[in-house]
């Protein structure tokens, strides 16, 4: 099974919910949301062969995005993915840029103590690690998630990202 995140840009504020609509649609995707930040929307991919991300990359293509950044995950590296996550909704994502040298596969059991965070994949792509928080670190998301995450800024971190899912 090869997982992975794929970032897009849809080509007009119109099409926003329709595309995610259909992205929900497309076989091999498990979640997708919109999102605050550069990008509008996130899918969540699970794949049996790499040439299958493009037939979702295609349909999104054909649904409104006009640019993307596919992170594939590393299964060798940090694969943190909690039970519970694929029934709890995600308030937001952290992408992390990290300063090498540094090992996100210990970061494991950091990650895991800290109770919103959903899971945590190293990939490949633009970023290094991608981290899905539940939605129940929305109501003190500063206290409930990001401090927590200050504890490897310290240590590992180059720089992180944060958007946070749209509620439709």
């Amino acid at each position: 099974m090869i997982k992975a995140y794929i970032l897009g840009i849809v080509g007009s504020r119109s099409e926003l919910i329709s595309c995610l609509e259909a992205s929900r649609k497309i076989q091999f995707v498990k979640e997708a949301y919109l999102i605050y930040g550069a990008y509008d929307l996130i899918c969540k991919v699970e794949v049996d062969k790499l040439e299958q991300i493009n037939v979702v990359l295609d349909n999104l293509f054909q649904n409104g995005i006009i640019d993307s950044n596919t992170l594939i995950v590393n299964s060798a590296g940090l694969n943190l993915e909690k039970p519970e996550s694929s029934k709890k909704k995600k308030c937001a994502y952290t992408f992390i840029k990290i300063r090498r040298p540094a090992a996100p596969k210990l970061w494991d059991k950091f990650l895991n103590s800290i109770e919103t965070v959903m899971e945590a994949h190293e990939v490949y792509g633009f970023y290094d690690v991608v981290v899905s928080v539940s939605e129940e670190a929305k109501s003190d998301f500063f206290n409930n998630y990001f401090r927590k995450l200050w504890l490897l800024t310290d240590i590992n971190l180059n720089s992180t990202t944060t958007t946070f899912t749209v509620d439709i």
